[in-house]
């Protein structure tokens, strides 16, 4: 009978957490005078993720260097005056349970303090490892291009300094013991395992940070305890969210409760890429007055940075979502949402500075927005599925199908209070015909 002892297992890779020390020549980076990640083989080349037939080899390999990449940022953030603080508030033992996160060294003096909730699935510091590990580099597909740019910013009319920085870490959560620190999903995936071919690592009670397990808890424990006890009683708080972060944080500020004590503190909100519908929030304040005149939404979008796409009411002209309570922006980013606060950092920025800068005394509204923006039509050969209520108009374009109803023509035009009904496509004799064809085809190149 054969017997597999666990012995004999592949061992799981190891890899070096230093971009020179990877492995061989063909795995090993440097940063070049552009800040971009290369090849030391061949400067021409970025990171190699498919260099083995094994996954699991790739993965390791993509730990070891963004766990590399991202002690290159925490190193330059901190050059740009920002420390890393432990959560819980009075952890200062690293060997414990903790979670980082990265706060301005003389917060406690700032007059205007910005907080940013990233997304929970990149590491502290990161905003797309694309820009980071490729074209664009380090600075700019980080948090060290954010912190420069608001470096330059002014707190207010009055105070020339720049704001207080606090950089949340809402996606490095979970407790990885052997490293003594905190990873996010995919990287706890690609720590070192039993062998090679386990399944993945399994997380337990003990990988669980006190007040900080789930990103709902590190948002409670940033408003409730971190700000109060960094900040001055009197400094305005400018929230940015970057993607899912939004759900977080407009969840816990929507509680009448907590709605009431920070009313008074936060200045704005820019909500960069996330998608929290306006109809799951309860609390009338926060909605109709703050969101409206104090809140900004930026989307994926391929119209220039800075168009505005809907109103606070939302646009039924666009496919884009913008039922979210405030006015939206394109963001000028077409892909990806890691990439919106990257792409349209100088509005979004810019927007925070306009806000700061309103004269004392003044409270800052967004004014009201005209739109007419509209998704644009381009001619096509496909049926306009926009009229599926109406069977005739659906499929007056497709000359392959025939449409059989015995619905009432002018009844379909008002569908309010009434269900879609059944629609019977039937197949024209050129259909059958050209469908033959293409089965004699295929079997004429079986055959062959």
């Amino acid at each position: 009978m054969f017997r597999r002892k666990w012995s004999g297992l592949p061992a799981d890779p190891e890899f070096p957490v230093d971009l020179s020390k990877l492995g061989s020549s063909l795995r090993s980076y440097f940063i070049n005078e552009d800040d971009e990640v290369r090849a030391i083989d061949n400067p021409d080349n970025y990171f190699h993720f498919f260099f083995n037939r094994s996954p699991r080899w790739n993965e390791r390999q993509r730990y070891a260097f963004n766990q590399a990449l991202q002690y290159v940022i925490w190193e330059r953030l901190e050059k740009l005056g920002l420390k890393k603080t432990l959560l819980p508030l009075g952890t200062s033992d690293e060997n414990k349970p903790h979670v980082p996160i990265f706060v301005s060294s003389d917060i406690a003096t700032k007059s205007r303090v910005v907080v940013i909730f990233g997304e929970t699935s990149q590491d502290l510091g990161v905003l797309a490892h694309r820009v980071i590990g490729g074209p664009g580099g380090v600075a700019k597909g980080s948090m060290i291009s954010i912190v420069s740019a608001l470096q330059k910013q002014c707190s207010s009319p009055s105070d020339s300094a720049p704001p207080g920085i606090i950089l949340a870490n809402m996606g490095e959560l979970i407790w990885y013991p052997e490293g003594k620190r905190t990873l996010s999903r995919s990287a706890f995936a690609g720590v070192p395992m039993q062998s090679a071919v386990h399944y993945t690592n399994v997380i337990e009670n003990g990988n669980m940070v006190k007040k900080n397990s789930t990103p709902r808890m590190h948002v409670g424990h940033i408003f409730q305890e971190v700000i109060p006890h960094l900040t001055k009683d009197d400094a305005k708080i400018d929230v940015v969210v970057l993607g899912d972060s939004a759900d977080y944080v407009e969840e816990f500020l929507d509680l009448t409760p907590m709605w009431n004590v920070w009313k008074k503190r936060i200045s704005c909100l820019s909500i960069v890429g996330g998608l929290y519908p306006v109809w799951d929030l309860k609390d009338d304040e926060f909605v109709n007055k703050f969101l409206r005149n104090k809140a900004r939404a930026y989307v994926v979008s391929v119209e220039p940075a800075g168009m505005v796409i809907s109103g606070p009411d939302g646009n039924p002209k666009t496919s884009t979502f913008t039922q979210m309570g405030c006015p939206v922006f394109s963001s000028g980013e077409p892909s990806y949402t890691e990439r919106i606060l990257i792409t349209g950092s100088e509005i979004i920025l810019g927007w925070l500075q306009e806000v700061a800068m309103t004269p004392e005394g003044e409270h800052y509204a967004n004014p009201y927005f005209h739109v007419e923006f509209a998704d644009p039509v381009f001619d096509t050969d496909e049926p306009d599925w926009s009229q599926w209520q109406n069977p005739e108009l659906a499929g007056q374009q497709d000359g392959n199908a025939e449409v059989q109803t015995n619905q009432d023509p002018e009844e379909t035009g008002n569908p309010q209070g009434e269900e879609p009904k059944l629609v019977m496509l039937q197949r024209t004799e050129d259909s059958e015909r050209n469908e033959k064809e293409n089965m004699k085809m295929g079997q004429d190149e079986n055959k062959n």
